[in-house]
């Protein structure tokens, strides 16, 4: 009996093993079955019919595929380049300079599998970043109407949704980035000054252009930089600290704390519109230690810069700064380590970087003077960046703002002067892109001589009146008093003021808002700069 009982023991034994080989063999094989379905090749998100790939110069093209395999972009049947996918099913491609032109049609093969991509332009592209002024529609500028009402083909644009939370998930479709033409009505989603800066550039140039909008309003420029760059400067440790807590704090409980304030806020705001029955009471803001706060460190660029690297683009122009006003000295940093962070993501070191100077602005009606912070010093930094860092241009905009509005309708000068910029630095056409600049202030005998540079033909004022306003001069006291201004030759203009003796330093247009409003330009037409300047 007991050699029965053992005999079957060890058979059972042996059963349980013969089972559990079984088992680990129909692991295998259905691994070994799902691994002979191939991954088939996809193209990142941006890529998508109706594209805008830059023209003269590399392209990057990147996606996924099968591991370890190796794939074949081709171009209208002619094959360009081959691509070797890494082990997590991630490659990317170079593809070789293209004349402009289209459409074609853009193929990537791996075995018999293969995406295509029909109606794809090789043009001119640029991502159109910043805050609110870089998102306001044409619906509310001047022309804008107008401008909606157009079909302009040679206009293909992007609006990456407008998406928070650390970590960022990254998980947008084709459909979430698909490529539009400049057409009604999806041309309402299209930034007024975006707009109005490609036209101008397809117009100049002759090529499809393609703008990639990645903009969120009332953000400050921390939002839109790496961790990196924050982290390579002592002084922006404390964004490195406020960062990491948002981030700790993870995805759930900040979700909910921000859409329970963001509801709050419209609520506040439909009520203040009409006041019937009882106000909502406000829900306290969450910081920027909420991870789905806007204006918390990194959390667009993590979410809607990142998802667009490595895309070539000709370059990037910038409108942002308002959220900054309060800290212009910051500022001073922030911006030149900004735009080094965005050149080196896309590793183009000399990646033409445009931004808008900000506009003329009173603050918000109701609220107490300087409330919206100091807006002469921050355009004195945005200035400083233009002047040491290299191919950056500004487009100057005093002249385009509104008393009380944030959000002025003159978008098409500052598009067209951006454009302006880009032409005259990037294209290499021969075309004026910058207004008067004080260049130097020297003390003739009580009178203050000014020279100016970037006059083009000579100095004017927009609106023929012998006077310029908008100087002043102080002397040691640094009280500054309003000044008597003439145009004296093409050049130079000369200031007077009786109050002040002695003079020390001259500002021109140096205030958020100058009334009356500053006439300076130069014989094209584009207007002077806030200017502060030393009496030698």
């Amino acid at each position: 009996m007991n050699k029965i009982c053992g005999r079957f023991s060890v058979n059972g034994t042996f059963f349980r093993l013969l089972t559990g080989l079984c088992a680990i063999g129909a692991l295998f094989f259905t691994a070994s079955c799902l691994r002979a379905v191939p991954v088939p090749p996809a193209l990142a998100p941006i890529f998508n019919d109706g594209a805008v790939l830059q023209c003269g110069m590399p392209v990057n093209v990147w996606g996924t595929a099968e591991p370890h395999s190796t794939l074949q972009v081709v171009l209208d049947g002619k094959p360009l380049v081959q691509a070797r996918v890494d082990a997590d099913g991630r490659w990317l491609a170079e593809l070789p300079s293209q004349r402009p032109g289209g459409p074609h049609t853009l193929e990537v093969k791996s075995g018999e599998d293969s995406v295509k991509l029909v109606s794809v332009w090789f043009g001119e592209v640029w991502i159109a970043s910043g805050q609110s002024n870089m998102l306001v529609g044409l619906g509310t500028a001047e022309g804008g109407p107008e401008a909606l009402a157009l079909t302009v083909p040679g206009v293909r644009f992007v609006v990456v949704p407008k998406t928070t939370g650390l970590p960022a998930e990254g998980k947008f479709t084709s459909q979430d980035l698909a490529w539009k033409e400049f057409a009604p009505p999806d041309n309402t989603k299209l930034a007024a000054v975006a707009f109005f800066f490609a036209n101008r550039l397809r117009e100049e140039t002759g090529h499809r252009v393609g703008i990639i909008q990645t903009s969120y309003g009332g953000v400050p420029i921390t939002a839109w930089m790496p961790l990196s760059a924050l982290q390579s400067n002592p002084a922006f440790a404390w964004h490195v600290e406020i960062r990491r807590v948002a981030e700790a704090r993870g995805r759930t409980e900040s979700k909910r704390e921000w859409e329970e304030f963001e509801k709050n806020s419209r609520a506040l705001a439909e009520w203040a519109k009409n006041p019937q029955g009882q106000q909502p009471i406000p829900v306290a803001d969450p910081g920027l230690k909420n991870s789905f706060n806007t204006r918390s460190p990194t959390v667009l660029w993590e979410n809607m810069a990142v998802p667009l690297i490595p895309y070539t683009a000709r370059g990037v122009i910038w409108y942002q700064g308002e959220s900054d006003a309060a800290g212009p000295e910051e500022y001073r940093l922030l911006f030149p380590a900004l735009i080094g962070a965005w050149r080196q993501a896309w590793n183009r070191p000399d990646w033409p970087f445009l931004f808008v100077q900000l506009a003329g602005f009173g603050g918000f009606e109701g609220k107490p003077a300087n409330s919206h912070g100091d807006w002469p010093s921050l355009r004195a930094a945005q200035a400083l960046a233009r002047e040491t860092v290299p191919h950056t241009g500004m487009a100057v905009a005093l002249d385009c703002g509104e008393k009380h509005g944030i959000h002025p309708k003159f978008k098409k000068p500052v598009g067209e002067r951006l454009a302006r910029l880009a032409l005259a630095q990037v294209y290499g056409r021969d075309i004026a892109s910058r207004g008067p600049l004080l260049t130097k202030a020297e003390n003739q005998n009580g009178k203050i001589l000014l020279t100016f540079d970037h006059t083009g033909t000579g100095l004017k004022t927009s609106d023929g009146a012998p006077e310029v306003p908008g100087f002043a001069i102080a002397g040691a006291d640094k009280t500054f008093h309003p000044a008597t201004a003439r145009i004296t030759g093409p050049a130079t203009i000369e200031v007077t003021c009786a109050e002040v003796p002695a003079p020390v330093t001259v500002h021109y247009a140096w205030a958020d808002w100058s009334e009356p409003p500053v006439t300076l330009q130069n014989s094209d037409g584009l207007p002077a700069e806030p200017a502060e300047a030393e009496v030698r």
